[in-house]
């Protein structure tokens, strides 16, 4: 941990028990953890007389908080010095001008919250309430506040970022210490002067904590030290990011700057020397002396990228760690990192750094009163002595950047998290569990929200899979299990940037043709930068079900089972208990994707390719009203008469006929919905075109039907993602236009 006091003297060299080494997983098991002893919770207590009205805080969601008003919630608060934490009721009082008031979801412990309850911090205050790695959710905002609103997740970061031009810490690219708030932060108080908590029985006023205080079930924040991050952020593991794990990355990528080739020394194993190994490994550093006392953390150290593992208490006497790692790389280690706060072991960390570039970074902060030492000439003969705060990085700026390649499984945290609990309660266990040595990180979840609802009232296991900026805006990746398909279904969603308007966004379907999946029209056609430009999501699923159990990956036919579904909901075995595609896109997709991602469902379009585009033009056809736009790129329009679509219908339907249930050409003349116009695109060049995509027969029946339509040709063109790319955006015009999109223009 890092900040203006710090990380325990010692707690990075507390190791694991002898033999034994934090369990390799990837995500927090609770069940793998002793069972906690029943009960344990404080009676409830009513307020005193004359205290303010206070709306309880209810263990799910916000939306019975009153905004403005106090809340009663409960608290660990710590009464004082190496004494265990009381869990309290306490007042929570309404944020003020530029402060934002919190529900917290999940804590990571940080050895910085146990340096304090030791006494061993010299700003240390009680009572208190501390935490300050956490994950929360914005529940409201004092006047002034921009930034976020009510619903957003955030990161508390107690270094924080006022981002004002009139900040030369802000502005400058050398630090991250915007001291805008330190002054009453270190007092225990928000930047007014005064304390959001105070003990609901008695109002005896309870100091914050790095300006945090996440050991309770709300909390008060200042705006300037709330980091925003993703919608689908898993908060019970990227709460890590807001301390130990994003400073010992910062350490290595911003501080220090640890180029390709280097060597790096790594002195205690901790979660913040763990850190700066996988960083180092990122980096392409050449070797990695891992150095501890505790050798049962090695395996960990390895599995993270360490080539070298080193005990200090193992070396011959008179041998030193320094003159071994000199021997090891002839002249020095080009960078060291000292992650203990033990003065000596930086001054060793130091003089173990290479002869005339050497650099040697501080992570760990040392008790009240220790000074640090080292020959003059250590630093003469070229090497440089350095420390860092949270890693240099600018809390509200970069913690979401970090917050997006975490989940993208470009840096995976889960090998952190070794121990979890359940509530407040496991607040204790937590701080036991990281006093016994084993611990590198314990979380403590506090009853997050629930998931979000799809129709018919389930609930989404709504799994994030990627998550990459493109044209300013958001393209996600998601799998879920679906009740329609009875099978995992992936889709793909691009937000615009900046905030959905009032009744959200305005969103365009994209079906996928034969033997695609959601990613193609992703990577293939550049839609981002138009939708992005008109205001627009796009909504992309996949083309069938997939995977174990589900019939059709083995068929031999493209166009026909997994990945050509022709967007039905099939009526004969072995199809019928899966192949439900048209259910699962209207009623359970649309539905799942409104509510996660703020879409407007009185506001959706539909496009596609080839099948998709017959199932774009199918699917409006058979569902007036429920999409307000309609567009195709080289569809199949007449699929009872194709003979991809003959295939498909006789299998999932049981003949052609019952196909013209789902054929547009056939729909369009009994079609009684809203006469929108329909757009389609067609490359004279397609090998297609005569036999399966038959756009001349639709055109026809739309004459007679008096269905307005607009067929271009375009000769050249075949039947390729360059077609679909090259008129993507007239695509999007047209929705636009139809759904009443307000972009940013041309």
């Amino acid at each position: 941990a890092a900040r203006s006091t710090a990380v325990v003297a010692i707690a990075c060299l507390i190791g694991l028990a002898a033999g034994e080494s934090p369990r390799p997983i990837r995500r927090p098991i609770a069940s793998r953890l002793p069972a906690r002893p029943s009960g344990g919770t404080t009676p409830t207590r009513a307020l005193p007389a004359g205290a303010p009205s206070a709306a309880p805080a209810l263990a799910y969601g916000i939306d019975a908080v009153s905004p403005g008003q106090p809340i009663v919630c409960r608290a660990a608060v710590a009464w004082g010095p190496k004494r265990p934490i009381q869990i309290e009721e306490i007042i929570v009082e309404p944020p003020r001008a530029g402060e934002v008031r919190v529900r917290v979801v999940a804590n990571a412990l940080c050895h910085t919250d146990i340096y304090t309850l030791d006494g061993e911090d010299p700003e240390g205050l009680f009572p208190c309430i501390l935490g300050h790695e956490a994950g929360a959710i914005v529940v409201d905002v004092g006047p002034g506040v921009t930034s976020v609103k009510p619903g957003d997740k955030i990161v508390p970061c107690y270094t924080p970022e006022c981002g004002s031009l009139d900040c030369i810490f802000c502005v400058s690219s050398k630090t991250n210490l915007c001291p805008k708030i330190r002054a009453t932060q270190g007092k225990g108080l928000m930047p007014d002067g005064t304390s959001r908590f105070k003990l609901a029985s008695t109002g005896e006023p309870i100091f914050h904590f790095m300006g945090c205080s996440t050991f309770s079930e709300y909390t008060v924040l200042a705006e300037i030290s709330c980091a925003k991050v993703s919608a689908a952020a898993p908060l019970h593991e990227v709460c890590l990011l807001g301390c130990g794990i994003a400073t010992g990355w910062g350490a290595v990528w911003n501080t220090c700057k640890v180029e390709a080739g280097s060597s790096v020394g790594v002195f205690g194993l901790g979660a913040v020397g763990l850190a700066v190994i996988q960083a180092a490994k990122l980096a392409g550093a050449r070797q990695i002396f891992a150095i501890d006392t505790n050798p049962a953390k090695f395996e960990v150290a390895v599995e993270l990228g360490a080539t070298d593992c080193i005990n200090p208490a193992g070396l011959a006497e008179g041998v030193s760690i320094v003159s071994v790692l000199q021997q090891r790389t002839t002249w020095g280690v080009d960078y060291t990192f000292d992650c203990t706060g033990n003065t000596q072991v930086m001054r060793s960390a130091l003089e173990a750094a290479h002869r005339g570039w050497g650099v040697s970074c501080v992570i760990g902060v040392a008790a009240a009163g220790k000074e640090i030492a080292t020959r003059p000439f250590q630093l003469v003969t070229g090497r440089t002595w350095k420390g860092t705060a949270f890693g240099g990085w600018k809390s509200r700026s970069q913690v979401p950047q970090l917050v997006r390649r975490v989940m993208s499984g470009e840096l995976p945290i889960g090998r952190y998290i070794t121990h979890t609990y359940d509530g407040l309660e496991g607040t204790q266990e937590a701080i036991d569990a990281l006093h016994s040595g084993q611990c590198l990180r314990a979380v403590v979840q506090y009853l997050p929200p629930p998931p979000p609802q799809t129709a018919g009232g389930g609930t989404s296991d709504l799994r994030l899979l990627l998550e990459r900026r493109a044209a300013g805006g958001t393209q996600l990746r998601f799998v879920h299990t679906s009740a329609a398909t009875k099978s995992e279904m992936k889709f793909s969603v691009f937000l615009p940037p900046g905030e959905p308007p009032a009744g959200g966004w305005p969103s365009l379907l994209f079906l996928g043709g034969l033997t695609c999946t959601d990613e193609n029209v992703v990577y293939k056609s550049g839609f981002q930068a138009h939708a992005a430009r008109l205001g627009l999501a796009v909504v992309c699923p996949d083309t069938s079900p997939r995977g174990s159990g589900v019939p059709g990956g083995d068929t031999g036919d493209f166009a026909l089972g997994q990945g050509a579904s022709f967007y039905l909901d099939a009526t004969e075995a072995p199809w019928k208990e899966n192949y439900r595609m048209e259910s699962y896109v209207r009623d359970e997709l649309l539905p799942l994707a409104a509510e996660s991602f703020g879409l407007d469902l009185t506001r959706v379009g539909i496009t596609g390719h080839s099948m998709g585009g017959h199932g774009a033009l199918s699917l409006f056809l058979r569902n007036p009203g429920v999409f307000k736009s309609v567009s195709a790129l080289a569809p199949i329009c007449n699929p009872t008469q194709s003979p991809w679509g003959k295939k498909a219908f006789e299998a999932y339907l049981g003949s052609a006929e019952a196909g013209k249930a789902h054929d547009a050409t056939e729909l369009v003349a009994t079609y009684k919905g809203p006469r929108v116009p329909i757009l389609i695109d067609q490359g004279t060049a397609d090998d297609f075109l005569a036999t399966e995509l038959l756009p001349g027969h639709f055109q026809r029946a739309c004459a007679v039907a008096s269905q307005p339509l607009t067929l271009r040709t375009h000769a050249g063109y075949d039947h390729s993602y360059l077609f679909v790319a090259s008129f993507m955006k007239e695509h999007l015009e047209h929705h636009a236009a139809l759904l009443g999109a307000v972009g940013r223009g041309a």
